[in-house]
Formats: C-alpha cells, sequence, structure tokens
C-alpha cells in the first residue's frame, strides 16, 4: 500500500508541476532569470504543505518513518554545484525533465539519463570520494526541529508560515509587483 501512496503523490505531483508549465523551457528560463517565480513559489508551497502534512499525520497517530540523510557539508556544496551546473545546462531539474520527458521532449530525455548517470557514476565513486566529501564536516541525522529544540510539528508549522507570507508578498512575474503599485 506504501508504493500505491507513493505513486499517486507522484502522479499528482507530475501533474501539478505539467499544470504549471514547469517543463516550458520558457517558464524554466524565466525561473533562471529570477524573472517568472512560477516554479519557485510552487516548490516552496510544496515543502510547506509537505513538511506540516507529515508532521500533522505524526501527531494524529500514523505511522510516518522519515528517513534523514545525514548533514556532510562538503558533500552538500559538491552536490550543489553539480546540480546548479547540470539545471543551468539542461535547463530542467530533477522533477522537471522528468514531467518533459513524459511529454516526448528529447532534451528532457537527455537530462534524465545524464542524471541517472551521474547517480550511477556517483555509487560507483562512493567509495573513494567519502573521505573527501563525507568525513570531514559531517554532522549526522540532523532537522531543523533538533537545532531549535522545538516539537516538529510546531517547527513545520512555523516554517510554513514563513514560507506562505514570501510566497505571497513575492510577485510572480517581474513587474507584477510595480504594476499593483501602479494600480492602487
Amino acid at each position: 500500500m506504501t508504493l500505491a501512496y507513493g505513486l499517486l503523490a507522484g502522479i499528482a505531483m507530475g501533474w501539478l508541476l505539467q499544470r504549471i508549465r514547469a517543463s516550458s523551457p520558457r517558464v524554466i528560463l524565466g525561473t533562471l532569470r529570477l524573472q517568472d517565480l512560477t516554479i519557485i513559489k510552487f516548490m516552496a508551497t510544496t515543502i510547506a504543505v509537505g513538511a506540516v502534512g507529515v508532521y500533522l499525520l505524526g501527531a494524529l497517530g500514523m505511522p510516518i518513518k522519515l528517513d534523514v540523510k545525514p548533514t556532510y557539508v562538503l558533500g552538500v556544496l559538491a552536490g550543489g554545484v553539480i546540480f546548479g551546473v547540470g539545471f543551468a545546462l539542461s535547463g530542467y531539474c530533477p522533477g522537471t525533465c522528468v514531467v518533459g520527458a513524459g511529454e516526448g521532449r528529447r532534451d528532457a530525455l537527455a537530462t534524465l539519463g545524464g542524471g541517472v548517470a551521474g547517480a550511477l557514476l556517483f555509487t560507483l565513486l562512493y567509495r573513494w570520494v567519502e573521505p573527501a566529501l563525507v568525513k570531514p564536516l559531517s554532522y549526522g541525522k540532523i532537522t531543523l526541529a533538533d537545532l531549535l529544540h522545538a516539537p516538529p510539528l510546531a517547527v513545520a508549522l512555523g516554517l510554513a508560515l514563513l514560507i506562505v507570507v514570501v510566497v505571497t508578498l513575492l510577485p510572480t512575474r517581474r513587474g507584477e509587483a510595480a504594476d499593483a503599485v501602479a494600480e492602487r
């Protein structure tokens, strides 16, 4: 049943990404230029809803199992650089390339293949990169709630509130804020 829930959540996420045109090169370019914040606002809202939903289900007694990954700063920085270069070169992130591949976009299929190849390469090289990227500056499995010494649901609600405020105040497209002020 867990796999069925995951499949349904994945289908829903893909449908929503497709609805906001997250696989459109024009929308992605607008995002990278900070001219169209549709994708950023959508992902931030998704994080807020997901965080509150998971911890709320846990507070209601539903069996949730979070697999918090260890925090290793150098590996995260290296991964962020690789992700950023891949995003800049291909115009896709992992979610949008899957949506684009589903739409039959060849560039998205190539990006998806590159992501799988990169994951395979990392898996094969892990023994050799672990001493340099994983061992130094490794802080283990920590969460924001751990750092704040606060209940996870309270932290999720606070984070969600902050995200909703920011998403609401930010214009979706460049010029919208100026247009709104001019209308008043």
